[in-house]
């Protein structure tokens, strides 16, 4: 309580913990090059310079080092470093350190202090399930 400090997490520091790091099977790292599109059914982790657009089946990770010019399709994405281009995610967080330049389309968003964002969001409905009799109305008797 009193006399303790607040102990950072490191994955908000943009260190990842070995339990975080056991679970990403894709890794571009830093001072590698990559251009072409690809493709993760698996976490990946960019923290080099990637030309084309990333899909991944999980979550996606731009590291402070990272930089990605094209579009990112991800269940989550996590941005410390740079994306030029369109981004749709169901969760997206932006971390203090992160830019974006484009458009996103996400369900959830988290934005940190001293993050950049310059482009358009669209946030998706909350998906419940419209019950049709909701619809029906009584037919009105003529009298």
């Amino acid at each position: 309580m009193f006399g303790q400090k607040n102990k950072e997490n490191p994955s908000s520091t943009g260190m990842i913990t070995k339990s975080e790091q056991s679970q990403i099977k894709t890794l571009i790292s830093e001072g590698c090059r990559f251009e072409g599109n690809l493709f993760s059914p698996s976490n990946t982790r960019i923290d080099g310079y990637v030309t084309g657009n990333l899909t991944g089946e999980n979550g996606l990770v731009i590291g402070e080092k990272g930089s990605i010019v094209g579009d990112i399709s991800a269940i989550e994405a996590v941005i410390y470093g740079m994306v030029r281009g369109n981004i749709k995610a169901h969760k997206l967080e932006i971390k203090g350190t992160g830019k974006i330049l484009g458009d996103v389309v996400v369900d959830h968003i988290v934005m940190e202090y001293g993050s950049h964002f310059n482009g358009n969001l669209k946030m998706n409905e909350p998906r419940e399930e419209i019950k049709k009799d909701a619809f029906d109305l009584p037919e009105e008797k003529e009298e």
